[in-house]
């Protein structure tokens, strides 16, 4: 159609010239090939306009050509390419709008169905949801119970059966009031009304009642339940049997109660401190005690009323006791209510929970000042009193040496053998008693004696008394650590010396020489063996028992029955000795 529009309006310019007029109509093929989605077809459509505009110009010999028709074809050709080009930028405009478009729908149809996905995720979420929360709802131990605005009940989960014992059919379509004592009615308008204006009841406890008429405590959260336009529609309360949890609270207020009580009638000092080592409870008895105030003991302040000498020693102690978790004692000096330091014993022993968790430390203070007076004065008293013992055992072995020398000046006057015998031997027993207090006076225990060193320091006496040469008669000693008391070690010490005297003046009647064997034994069951023996000539057993003029021997059998002990002789190749007995028990002389 353009390209004939294009040919009739040169035909008729060609045979009827009329100037600008007919040469702008080339225009109208142009705007109609701009219509047909080619941009190419356009632009031929103008150039085959333009060439048929400038053939036009030839229809008339050139030298009859005037400036007025070039003129006009040049704007005719220029109005030819100027709404080509607007064509062009239209067609190219229209085809990006169009690109746009097809892009925006694109975008339009994607997000359509990403919403459309996204609705039904939200739809399988939703529906998971309020299958989770129904499921939550039937399965919680609370009770969860929804109402209308007027108090009646809609639903009512399991959670609410356990808890008032009623089932749904019990209660659904009654009013809310059914589970408050008759004295408690007044609260449920009350909370109504806060949910109608929209507000929130959270934690409120207080005292409901089950379906059997038993009383039980309740934590109750009233929430407003709100329909799509946000008006309160009804309300959903969730209830929580505390019943258990108040009584064990009671219990524990109770028992924190008699606690302090006790705490604060007790005869000592108390403290408490918590993990961190800071002080968290202190008794009457220490606020009395300083004259402080809990605040000012409390934390890590009791520090500053210790003594400053005792402070860095006391510290490190309780510092590391709550490192090792383990009980501690403490002795320092902490200042009293009238500025006195007194001597405190602290003792702290760990707190642990039913889990093992170290909770901290408990502890009690006690004076001490009166008590290390006393021991400081017991001490000085015992020294005085030691010092008192060893002079009397000195003074007593003294005067028993006194008592030996004047027995032997009263026996160098005697002419008869046998008297002086009987002189000698008296002698030697004074002796031994008199090595003892020796031996106890270089003691450090001067209430115990050491069995070993007295039987040597006797053995060796009476090796000297009677003028026995060691070469000749030699002396085995076989001494467990035995000590042993004052009566029981001269007892023992006693029977030695008879028993060694004897055996020094009857057993090596010619020059040949033997052995003394000396054997004292601790036994598991508390008694002792003492053995005497040697290997001399030996003596009958009847004839020494039944000697009467034999006053050593019947010393030791009186002896022996001193210390409850048994003796048993054993004579042939030598003689032995044996005596079990155990120690004597003391008893304090009035």
């Amino acid at each position: 159609m353009a390209l004939a529009l294009i040919a009739g309006i040169g035909a008729i310019d060609w045979w009827l010239p009329l100037g600008l007029t007919i040469t702008t109509l080339y225009v109208v093929p142009v705007l109609i090939a701009s219509r047909i989605p080619h941009p190419r077809l356009t632009f031929w459509v103008a150039a085959l306009a333009s060439l048929v505009t400038i053939l036009d110009m030839f229809d008339q010999p050139f030298f009859a050509l005037t400036w007025v028709s070039a003129v006009n074809r040049a704007f005719a050709l220029m109005v030819i390419w100027v709404t080509a080009l607007l064509c062009l930028r239209r067609q190219r405009d229209e085809a990006e709008l169009l690109r746009i478009n097809e892009d925006i729908e694109q975008q339009v149809q994607e997000r359509t169905a990403d919403l459309a996905a996204a609705n039904q995720e939200l739809e399988v979420l939703r529906a998971e949801a309020v299958s989770e929360l129904v499921a939550i709802v039937k399965s919680s131990d609370d009770a969860i119970v929804g109402m209308t605005l007027n108090g009646m009940i809609q639903s009512w989960n399991r959670g609410a059966e356990r808890v008032y014992g009623y089932r749904a059919e019990e209660v659904l379509g009654r009013p809310i009031s059914v589970l408050c004592p008759p004295n408690r009615l007044d609260e449920v308008p009350t909370m109504l009304d806060r949910i109608a204006r929209g507000e929130h009841v959270r934690n409120v406890e207080m005292v409901q009642r089950r379906k059997q008429g038993e009383r039980i405590d309740v934590s109750l959260t009233i929430s407003p339940v709100k329909d799509a336009d946000g008006c309160v529609m009804g309300a959903s309360a969730i209830a929580r049997d505390v019943t258990v949890k108040r009584r064990i609270e009671a219990a524990l207020r109770e028992s924190e109660a008699r606690f302090r009580m006790m705490a604060d009638t007790a005869p000592v000092m108390v403290w408490m401190a918590g993990p961190d080592t800071h002080i968290t409870f202190i008794n009457k008895r220490w606020l009395e005690f300083t004259g402080r105030t809990v605040q000012e003991e409390i934390g890590d302040n009791w520090f500053t009323g210790i003594h400053a000498d005792d402070l860095d020693r006391c510290r490190k102690s309780y510092l590391e006791a709550f490192k090792s978790e383990q009980p501690f004692f403490l002795e320092y000096r902490l200042r009293r209510h009238d500025g006195e330091y007194r001597w405190i014993m602290d003792t702290g022993v760990p707190l642990f929970d039913e889990e093992g968790r170290f909770g901290g430390y408990i502890g009690t203070c006690m004076d001490l000042t009166e008590r290390k007076d006393m021991e400081d004065q017991l001490r000085r008293m015992l020294k005085e009193k030691e010092s008192l013992l060893r002079e009397v055992h000195h003074r007593v072995k003294n005067n028993l040496q006194v008592i030996s020398s004047l027995l032997n000046l009263q026996s160098a006057s005697i002419k008869d053998p046998v008297v002086n015998q009987l002189f000698r031997e008296c002698q030697v027993r004074i002796t031994s008693i008199a090595l003892l207090h020796e031996t106890l006076h270089r003691s450090h225990d001067l209430s115990r004696i050491k069995m070993g060193d007295y039987i040597r320091t006797l053995t060796g006496h009476l090796f000297r008394s009677y003028g026995v040469d060691p070469n000749v008669i030699s002396l085995e000693l076989n001494v467990d650590d035995v000590e042993f008391d004052i009566d029981t070690g001269l007892t023992c010490g006693l029977i030695i010396d008879e028993l060694v005297s004897n055996c020094l003046k009857h057993a090596f009647i010619d020059d040949s020489g033997g052995t003394v064997h000396i054997d004292l034994l601790d036994h598991v069951d508390g008694t002792f063996t003492l053995c005497v023996s040697d290997n001399g000539i030996g003596i009958p057993k009847d004839g020494v028992l039944n000697n009467p003029d034999s006053l050593g021997l019947e010393l030791v059998t009186l002896l022996a029955e001193k210390l409850d002990g048994s003796t048993e002789l054993r004579s042939g190749a030598g003689t032995e000795w044996q005596i079990r007995f155990q120690q004597l028990q003391y008893s304090e002389r009035v």
